[in-house]
């Protein structure tokens, strides 16, 4: 059954491939774009873009507004819209921190709440968020605010399944591990992360152990194939994992001590 969708982030990694992926199969998707150029070729395209920004509510609800006139309901929400925000806790400013919460957390709460009035009145919908592995585990070093945002989004998405469910809405979270996507060339770093930083030398060796793992693993389609499955989904989980890897280490590490889990991490990216 073809179904009105909303893809944030729809323009580049895992939101260009739900909308590639979810337009094939016959559902109207609609998806926002943010910081390019409008490309005339985009009327070809077998989906809908439309430029919004989530960090600000007329935009919101403009791209809201102009889904739900033009297909009058909105089946599906798909919130694949975030960057990564590099830098140690001293040399990242309240500022710098702001800007991921606004964008990884207030930006998807700020369009959440704007489609769950439509989903009530309809009799019910679909939000499915995507999170990370990095809400799973203790903060990353010196990818904390970034981790810090993805366990925020996580409690939403967990709130989301109670508050949703006497209205027919349900939610649910996804968490990738990494992945090949724009999303490591994009990434935001602080700046006061820069040589003569106290933290630079780690840091650097931080972050490049995580780009590295990030462009040998796989790509966004996985996730695109598994948005696919959800929408037509009788039910939702309250949480889905792609990669068999991290599914072994979140079993394992219910089983260690939040010391070991600290060790663990520590080993990992320090």
């Amino acid at each position: 059954m073809s179904r009105v969708i909303a893809v944030t982030g729809a323009t580049s990694g895992m939101g260009k491939s739900c909308a590639e992926k979810l337009s094939a199969l016959g559902h109207k998707v609609y998806g926002t774009v943010f910081g390019i150029d409008v490309d005339p070729e985009w009327k070809n395209l077998p989906y809908t873009l439309i430029p919004c920004d989530i960090t600000d509510q007329a935009s919101v609800e403009a791209f809201i507004g102009q889904v739900r006139d033009e297909a009058k309901r909105i089946d599906v929400l798909v919130n694949c819209a975030g960057f990564a925000f590099e830098g140690g806790v001293e040399d990242s400013t309240v500022e710098e921190a702001k800007l991921q919460f606004e964008v990884n957390f207030f930006g998807t709460h700020r369009i959440t709440r704007e489609v769950m009035p439509i989903m009530r009145e309809q009799g019910g919908g679909k939000i499915i968020t995507i999170s990370s592995l990095a809400a799973q585990v203790p903060g990353i070093p010196y990818q904390g605010f970034y981790s810090m945002s993805k366990k925020a989004v996580d409690g939403l998405v967990e709130t989301l399944r109670y508050e949703g469910k006497p209205f027919g809405i349900q939610a649910t979270g996804i968490n990738p591990g990494d992945m090949k996507t724009d999303f490591t060339a994009n990434r935001v770093r602080a700046a006061a992360f820069k040589p003569g930083s106290a933290y630079y030398d780690q840091s650097m060796k931080s972050v490049e152990i995580m780009k590295k793992s990030e462009l040998g693993s796989q790509g966004p389609d996985a996730i695109g194939e598994l948005v696919c499955k959800l929408v037509d989904a009788k039910k939702l989980k309250p949480k889905y994992f792609i990669e068999p890897k991290y599914k072994v280490l979140l079993f394992l590490m219910r089983f260690m001590s939040n010391s070991q889990v600290e060790k663990m991490m520590e080993s990992l990216y320090t």
